[in-house]
């Protein structure tokens, strides 16, 4: 992480000392955790947080239950699947944590459990998965453009489209995912091993790519895009393949 804060605090407030001088800053600047600033952050690792704290609640939340009441399983109509999005933007900025709401994905969490694990709500996004895929890429779309390019703030149009694109393109790649995805072969083996190494590595090269490049490309969106991702898979799958063979770094596959 402290690579990471270090690039930040040059880029956007211009830090004049080194690496090994910043880390000083890391370890004692505690402010909203995303280190854009320079502060201390967990960075990619935001998520194992995040487990831990969304386990301890739902596993709370289902226990209850449980005591309450049993459920059955039942049919899942497709009109529940879209109630069950409303409630989103309500999580919005709620118990967050470094930008993220606890709360909101508490919920997604939840209703995973509740409804995606039921046969029949998971069967109605397969069914339904290109629809649900073309209305969250439409929303996308139109979430990204308001949010970057509009000239005019639209606050309420950009919430809807943000919460809409997330709602759909989670049902969407879910349904997706077990009609196209539920399969073993060598390259899923491949994959599921490196996996958790490829999230480890992935984020510091992007953040050095992004920042060596824009000096080059930064008035052309696109290749500031498309270059630091290509790079970053590359030197990410080679540090991948590294701890792969090296017994040293056997605790990072």
């Amino acid at each position: 992480m402290p690579p990471m804060t270090y690039i930040a605090d040059k880029f956007n407030y211009d830090y004049q000392g080194n690496l090994f001088q910043h880390y000083a800053v890391f370890f004692t600047h505690f402010t909203d955790l995303t280190g854009a600033d320079g502060g201390f952050s967990v960075g990619q690792f935001w998520f194992i947080l995040y487990l831990l704290l969304i386990s301890l609640i739902a596993v709370g939340i289902i226990l209850l239950q449980r005591k309450i009441m049993l459920l059955k399983d039942i049919e899942i109509p497709l009109a529940l699947i879209f109630l069950w999005g409303l409630p989103l933007p309500l999580f919005s900025g709620a118990l967050s944590i470094g930008g993220k709401s606890l709360a909101e994905y508490s919920y997604v969490f939840l209703v995973g459990y509740y409804i995606f694990s039921n046969d029949g709500g998971i069967n109605e996004v397969e069914k339904w998965k290109w629809i649900f895929f073309c209305v969250g890429i439409t929303a996308t779309v139109f979430n990204v453009y308001m949010f970057i390019w509009s000239d005019t703030q639209q606050t309420f149009l950009n919430t809807i489209a943000k919460y809409v694109s997330e709602w759909f393109m989670i049902s969407s790649l879910l349904g997706i995912g077990k009609r196209y995805l539920n399969f073993n072969g060598k390259l899923s083996k491949y994959m599921s091993k490196r996996s958790y190494s490829f999230y480890i590595f992935h984020f510091i090269w992007v953040v050095l790519f992004q920042y060596l490049l824009f000096p080059v490309y930064s008035g052309n969106i696109i290749l500031l895009y498309v270059l630091p991702v290509l790079f970053a898979y590359a030197a990410t799958w080679l540090c991948c393949e590294i701890c792969s063979r090296v017994s040293f770094f056997a605790f990072l596959r």
